[in-house]
């Protein structure tokens, strides 16, 4: 799904329909409407990349709360935190307590971008998926909503990483038929 004007994406798990406007600013949610937006100022060949700065700051704002939040719970410090535009992972924890998400959680429900903070969070304590790791993923979001939250990734995931500011060049398409 590219990020153009007319289209509808996700943004925390609703569809938005972007829509262009002459007001100030540069792209924020608009819920006046029938349906739920995103508006974006300016030109419109200029939307996709604001639609996705826009995106990648939500994203880190909220990731940064929830691994805040988690961390405080386990009474663990967390390290840094990254948005990055993965393409195999949701989240990851290195050894030194640095994390990366991908910032397609923003595009997901709350719940989801909340289990995948926890989950890398558990990582702080526990760097395995042993049964001391997902009790500690339970114990910071319960087993219902790390449950739903993976059956929700299993779903849909696919379908978040088919969102891009802009259609890929000739050469990345070439690239990946091979």
């Amino acid at each position: 799904m590219i990020f153009e004007p007319g289209n509808a994406i996700l943004f925390k798990g609703e569809p938005h329909v972007i829509k262009m406007s002459h007001e100030r600013g540069v792209v924020w949610v608009d819920n006046e409407g029938e349906k739920p937006a995103l508006r974006v100022a300016g030109r419109s060949e200029y939307a996709p990349r604001r639609i996705e700065e826009f995106l990648k700051k939500q994203a880190k704002a909220a990731v940064s709360r929830r691994v805040l939040q988690h961390a405080e719970t386990l009474g663990v410090k967390a390290g840094r935190i990254t948005i990055r535009d993965a393409s195999s992972r949701w989240g990851s924890c290195s050894t030194s307590g640095a994390m990366s998400f991908s910032w397609r959680l923003i595009l997901a429900p709350h719940f989801v971008l909340n289990y995948v903070a926890a989950h890398e969070v558990a990582h702080l304590r526990e760097m395995n998926h042993s049964r001391r790791f997902w009790r500690l993923v339970e114990q910071l979001v319960g087993r219902e909503e790390a449950d739903l939250a993976q059956i929700w990734l299993r779903k849909n995931g696919a379908e978040l990483h088919r969102y891009m500011a802009q259609k890929p060049s000739r050469r990345r398409v070439a690239a990946a038929a091979e």
